[in-house]
């Protein structure tokens, strides 16, 4: 959890009870006491009205309310719009987007929660090539920086290719998924259409990538100066 998702969290369980200790934060935010005792003092430099019972625990001052988000109607447009489409990817990102859309609308005045309501603008169903699963182990292979394993599909070819990728970044390009990626064997930027993509697998290896291999060199070679 993020150390800001953590502080609005604390805000929270301190609405909800009369009175909270650290211990029970600690446990169900999963973190030590020491690590509440700072986020505690550092609610207490921001503002937050938060009483501390010697011995006893933390109460939120009832009046208390976090001040509400205020967006105007083409930032709401544009928040949801982005939200709707990685919704319908699937997989983990969809979970994301549907519960990032879910704090936005509650947090959000009702006012603005009707706007929300009113936007009339829908996404592509991307769920019918069904790609969420492959997008989120790529995705993590990127992140933890681990090279894939796959059985590319060559077009107009029955046969299909196996290659070791250092993968860099995941394109939607019209109306299909690319993953660029560092390809071992040619040792060259290789584009792969996810779906001629037959297998993939995350290996063990780890990779570090030379200043010409990475992604924003590739961007230096497909995009005009």
């Amino acid at each position: 959890m993020r150390r800001a998702d953590r502080l609005f969290q604390i805000i929270q369980f301190l609405r909800t009870r009369r009175l909270t200790t650290a211990k029970w934060l600690a446990e169900r935010l999963e973190v030590s006491e020491r690590t509440i005792y700072r986020d505690i003092q550092d609610l207490l430099c921001a503002g937050v009205p938060i009483n501390a019972e010697a011995g006893m625990g933390y109460i939120l001052h009832k009046d208390y309310n976090l001040p509400p988000l205020m967006f105007d109607l083409d930032e709401l447009t544009s928040l949801v719009i982005g939200a709707k489409m990685a919704s319908s990817l699937g997989g983990k990102v969809k979970q994301g987007a549907d519960k990032a859309l879910s704090k936005l609308y509650s947090a959000l005045p009702k006012k603005q929660q009707k706007e929300i309501d009113s936007i009339k603008i829908y996404a592509p169903n991307l769920k019918q090539v069904n790609y969420g699963a492959m997008i989120d182990i790529l995705n993590q292979a990127i992140y933890q920086k681990r090279m894939v394993t796959i059985d590319y599909q060559k077009p107009q070819d029955d046969k299909s290719l196996t290659r070791n990728v250092y993968p860099l970044g995941i394109f939607f390009w019209h109306d299909k998924w690319t993953m660029v990626g560092w390809c071992s064997k040619r040792n060259d930027f290789r584009h792969f259409r996810l779906d001629r993509i037959l297998t993939y697998q995350i290996t063990e290896q780890l990779f570090t990538l030379e200043n010409h291999q990475t992604l924003k060199h590739f961007f230096t070679l497909v995009i005009p100066k």
